[in-house]
């Protein structure tokens, strides 16, 4: 009989063996552990892919564990605060990375880079990675890029590789609250990513992995990205009271072809072909719809935690904008950091064409604009004024 190489007992065991631990995966891991395993449902795929997939998760659980065993042999990492995060929340393709970015570059600020979850144990201070560590970081992230052709043309910062600032749904997918690409690209049914579950244990475990991250290195004010933050507000300002969100916002015709583009490549690179253009479109555009309809009917969005801008006026003067934000905030603008932030802006490193750019329609994914563009009529009145 064949050995079922995705069976869950087994992936945990392993990864006990790669992280030298024993008894640190409660029930509730367990269980994301094998919803995981289940959405994946990979028995019909080809052995070698079976076999890819198993040590991605693995090694993702391996880390989580890892993590784990640092609180259990260092409890005072629990004793750290996590004082008045920046998040950057928003869709895709809306500014958020530009943001995000500029924002880290603040020398008061750090951000997670990739290098944090893909070697996060033992907890760094405030030293860099140890040589291997940053290497095993890039080899991962490069390996995504590779599985992934015409990645780099769309999101180019990959080319950071372990040290690319990362989103905090790649962090929820260390404790299985979700299933960001990046960690699982060899799975090969990966289905669009999401996460599920209770959302306040996953913002609960992002100030566990932040606590960890920060233990014994000099106090800076974390800045965060999330895309699907803003569909939990009420979650993560619960775990984080004085956090500070801000929310770019875009003409969707200008940004949701973008994010189908981004989409279809990710995900092409990872089921081999088998998410055709127009199937993607379909569900992705289906879910927008309902996502923004739940967001017009948020009360959390008139929190004044959270600064909506609209990205033409961010990209008018991306400086102005950000020392704005401070303001509003309660934040010190320092000239460290303005010059930081045009430094970055100056580098011909940081242009969003170094790898080319696409050109980005709905034609390619049968998407006939015209008849559903008034279902943004509301968001459009309400975030873009008009």
């Amino acid at each position: 009989m064949a050995r079922d190489l995705l069976e869950s007992a087994s992936i945990i065991q392993s990864a006990e063996i790669a992280s030298g631990t024993h008894g640190l995966v409660d029930e509730g891991l367990r269980s994301r552990v094998e919803s995981l395993i289940r959405a994946l449902d990979a028995g019909d795929a080809a052995p070698e892919r079976q076999i890819a997939t198993r040590r991605q998760i693995v090694r993702l659980l391996a880390r989580r564990l890892s993590i784990e065993a640092d609180v259990r042999r260092h409890p005072e990492i629990l004793e750290e605060d996590i004082v008045g995060p920046v998040c950057v929340i928003g869709f895709p393709r809306t500014g958020t990375s530009i943001q995000h970015a500029l924002l880290a570059a603040d020398p008061a600020h750090r951000a997670i880079e990739a290098w944090r979850v893909h070697e996060p144990s033992p907890p760094p201070g405030g030293a860099a990675p140890a040589p291997a560590r940053k290497a095993a970081a890039d080899r991962v992230v490069q390996h995504f890029c590779d599985q992934c052709p015409g990645i780099m043309p769309l999101h180019p910062y990959w080319d950071a590789l372990g040290s690319t600032l990362i989103e905090d749904e790649e962090i929820l997918t260390l404790d299985f609250q979700d299933n960001y690409p990046v960690a699982l690209c060899d799975a090969p049914t990966l289905a669009i990513r999401e996460g599920g579950g209770d959302r306040r244990d996953a913002y609960v475990w992002l100030k566990r992995f932040l606590q960890h991250q920060q233990w014994q290195a000099p106090r800076r004010r974390w800045v965060l990205k999330g895309v699907e933050h803003q569909r939990h507000l009420d979650d993560l300002f619960a775990v984080f009271p004085d956090a500070r969100c801000l929310f770019p916002h875009r003409e969707p015709e200008a940004f949701l072809p973008s994010n189908l583009a981004i989409a279809a490549v990710v995900y092409d690179g990872i089921t081999l072909g088998g998410l055709p253009r127009p199937v993607l479109a379909q569900g992705y555009l289906a879910d927008f719809r309902q996502r923004i309809d739940t967001l017009l009917a948020d009360p959390a969005m008139d929190d004044p935690r959270v600064t909506h801008m609209a990205f033409s006026a961010f990209m008018a003067d991306p400086v102005a904008a950000l020392r704005e934000c401070y303001a509003d905030w309660g934040l010190d603008w320092s000239e460290a950091a303005e010059a930081a932030m045009r430094g970055w802006l100056a580098d011909p490193a940081n242009s969003g064409d170094r790898y080319g750019r696409h050109s980005y329609t709905f034609e390619p994914f049968a998407v006939d604009w015209a008849s559903l563009s008034a279902d943004f009529d509301a968001y459009r009145a309400r975030f873009l004024g008009g």
